[in-house]
């Protein structure tokens, strides 16, 4: 398996908890926990995880070390076998557009959030027609409709507004 994003444009929304890679893709999270993943690849402090993300065939887990508080990206295969371990920075300059978007928690690629988010508030139907208009497919009209009457109560329930 190959990796294929831009290592350098590795940003993480702490008050969001939003992972941002390539400046535009961005990635809730899944699941929240903290775990120890190992040692700090800086100062060999322990890691931490808080957040973990699903990103293309791979399960990214953004840590935090314990001594020199640094943030990494851990990327695990399906077989969570460890890929490798990135450096990521904090979003705090609101210049980027990046980040305008982080901080309006918008989502326009709906394969990025967790299924069982979504079908909490949609139907099958409703997730379906939603994926293929992302995708720039053909969609059913009134299911995308009907699905946009509930983006205020997805914004509620989980604080992301989708624009799809």
């Amino acid at each position: 398996m190959n990796v294929s994003f831009d290592k350098s444009t590795l940003r993480y929304s702490l008050p969001n908890k939003l992972l941002c890679i390539d400046d535009n893709r961005l990635i809730p999270p899944f699941e929240e926990e903290e775990n120890e993943m190992g040692v700090c690849s800086e100062c060999e402090g322990q890691l931490f995880s808080f957040t973990y993300h699903n990103f293309q065939d791979y399960t990214a887990v953004v840590c935090r070390c314990v001594d020199c508080s640094l943030l990494r990206i851990i990327l695990f295969d399906p077989a969570w076998e460890w890929v490798g371990e990135y450096p990521v920075s904090i979003i705090d300059d609101v210049s980027q557009t990046s980040a305008n978007s982080v901080e309006r928690n918008s989502i326009s690629d709906i394969g990025n959030i967790a299924a069982i988010k979504l079908e909490t508030v949609f139907s099958p139907r409703e997730i379906e027609a939603m994926i293929q208009k992302s995708k720039g497919e053909n969609y059913v009209r009134q299911y995308l409709y009907n699905a946009r009457k509930k983006y205020s109560l997805f914004n509620e329930l989980f604080g992301y507004s989708l624009e799809i």
